[in-house]
């Protein structure tokens, strides 16, 4: 992992502009927005033919309009925060050179992988039925915490150091600000 790590740390050492972050992000959609999810909700799909759990389409449809409501808002405000107050992008071939900690990132230290499991789950519904949105929103959700907290969370240390733990500490892994306890200041 350390060569991974050491990897992605070659692109912090300059500001990119506009178009090179825009062009670096163009992997991670393919591979994040496209292609994973297409892998993810094949094998939830296989999965969910062998439990006969089946809801009515009416209520799937409904869920499905949430979760995009919330998903790709979510995304894509992380996504903005990222570009504009990092000047970076959530590629790590075009990082920010920042630490970003407002908008979304103010109550969520992972907004846009948030937003990615939630926009699986209503693809997974979209495509065939609520236990497969469920299952490709789970298996979304372990594959990317792993790559956070395998990865990227050690990289953010070693370029924003004690600044970045401090964030670690103070703004949960992934909650909606609702869903936070909030800690009373003695």
């Amino acid at each position: 992992m350390k060569s991974i790590i050491s990897f992605f740390l070659r692109f912090t050492c300059k500001e990119y502009s506009p178009l090179q972050r825009a062009i670096s992000m163009v992997p991670g959609i393919l591979i994040f927005l496209i292609l994973s999810p297409l892998c993810i909700i094949l094998f939830s799909s296989y999965l969910s033919s062998f439990i006969p759990i089946h809801a009515p389409r009416m209520l799937e449809l409904f869920i499905m309009t949430g979760a995009l409501l919330i998903s790709i808002p979510l995304m894509t405000w992380g996504l903005v925060e990222l570009w504009r107050r990092g000047k970076g992008s959530p590629a790590p071939i075009a990082p920010t050179t920042s630490l970003v900690t407002t908008g979304p990132y103010s109550w969520c230290r992972n907004p846009i992988e948030l937003g990615t499991n939630i926009y699986f789950l209503a693809l997974g519904i979209y495509f065939d039925g609520l236990l497969t949105g469920l299952l490709s929103m789970i298996f979304g959700l372990i594959l990317g915490i792993a790559y956070i907290k395998i990865i990227e969370e050690k990289e953010m240390q070693l370029r924003f150091g004690q600044a970045y733990a401090e964030y670690l500490h103070s703004v949960p892994f992934m909650a909606f600000p609702f869903l936070q306890r909030r800690v009373v200041q003695q």
